[in-house]
């Protein structure tokens, strides 16, 4: 299983509270990944919802008094859990997409291209999204409002640099709620197991929104023409 969840080194704040790497506090963050940790794979294999106190302590080697304490209740275990899913996402699409000199289109496809990987590489990321959605509507909106935000600043620059053609600010906002609908359609393919070649899918991905947003359109005749 990939480790989600790295632990953030120490501030000068809390070196100064003892000059021992291992002193009490770096402790306690160890463990507070470690039950993060435990937490994700209960949920991966039982969901949010049927995911227990008992099972998470158990999975961390901890005492369920342990996750009291560093978290205050399940849920805020589990919400914190949620966040860091998301946060952790985020990141990984954000140094895929992280190309010098590439254009929108290839951005695009390498933030796809790693996406697909991310969701192979963990199944279980669909069903925990679709019970965030359930379980914790608010957050789910928030990390939506996450996703336009960053395919808008996309777009934006995709226009900036000439890849893209022109667009107002409605028309922006638009298109990437548009855009993260067909990623959404993407997580279906991979859920129903259709057996599609990623390369494929994300080809395909990519020839629509080349002819939707890019500065020629297609004609009858197959040849170019500028917007």
């Amino acid at each position: 299983m990939v480790q989600y969840f790295a632990v953030p080194p120490p501030t000068l704040q809390d070196r100064g509270a003892s000059a021992s790497p291992r002193a009490p506090y770096a402790k306690s963050r160890e463990t507070r990944a470690r039950i993060l940790a435990a937490a994700l794979a209960e949920a991966s294999d039982s969901g949010f919802h049927k995911t227990s106190v008992a099972r998470i302590a158990a999975r961390a080697g901890v005492a369920v008094g342990n996750l009291n304490y560093h978290f205050g209740s399940r849920r805020a275990l589990l919400r914190e859990l949620m966040g860091s899913l998301i946060v952790d996402l985020m990141a990984r699409l954000q140094a895929a997409a992280s190309q010098d000199g590439a254009d929108f289109f290839a951005r695009q496809r390498a933030e796809v291209i790693a996406y697909l990987e991310y969701l192979r590489a963990n199944p279980a990321h669909i069903r925990l999204a679709d019970e965030i959605k359930l379980h914790e509507p608010g957050l789910y909106r928030r990390a939506v409002a996450q996703w336009v935000e960053r395919i808008t600043q996309r777009l934006r620059e995709g226009i900036a640099s000439g890849a893209v053609r022109a667009m107002d600010d409605a028309e922006i906002v638009a298109q990437a709620h548009f855009l993260l609908g067909a990623r959404h359609f993407v997580e279906q393919m991979i859920e129903g197991g259709d057996g599609l070649d990623d390369e494929a899918v994300v080809d395909a991905y990519l020839g629509l929104i080349r002819d939707g947003l890019s500065r020629r359109s297609r004609t009858g005749d197959g040849k170019g023409r500028a917007r």
